[in-house]
């Protein structure tokens, strides 16, 4: 089981995310891989779109993600609770990491919608 590194919720199948660390880029220049799960990417899409690219965050702390201190953006997790149902929490998400959840997405995304043409018989070769 592998847990999603931003609600650390264990599932068995998470969505890898490229991020790059700035204290490991010499020995992984090409960054190492973190999991998110379905909601957690879902979430992460949504504030990456809302954001507007031409302002700067005025947010200041450190990514969750790769451990970047500076501008970060908050994205709305859901983590699940036995006693409350889901807990609503913000985490802090940089620039760059919010750009590679975006490429993730898209993949992932396509990925899904030709895995469900293939399934209805729909994608023939």
């Amino acid at each position: 089981m592998i847990g999603c590194a931003l609600c650390r919720l264990t599932i068995p199948i998470v969505i890898p995310v490229r991020v790059f660390r700035s204290r490991l880029k010499f020995a992984y220049s090409e960054g190492i891989w973190k999991g998110l799960c379905d909601t957690c990417l879902d979430s992460s899409q949504e504030t990456y779109l809302s954001i507007d690219k031409n302002e700067i965050s005025c947010r200041r702390n450190k990514c969750v993600l790769c451990g970047k201190k500076g501008r970060v953006y908050p994205v709305e997790i859901q983590i699940p609770d036995f006693s409350t149902g889901v807990i609503k929490r913000k985490v802090n998400v940089c620039t760059k990491c919010l750009d590679s959840i975006n490429e993730t997405y898209i993949r992932f995304k396509g990925e899904q919608i030709e895995g469900s043409a293939c399934e209805h018989g729909h994608g023939h070769l």
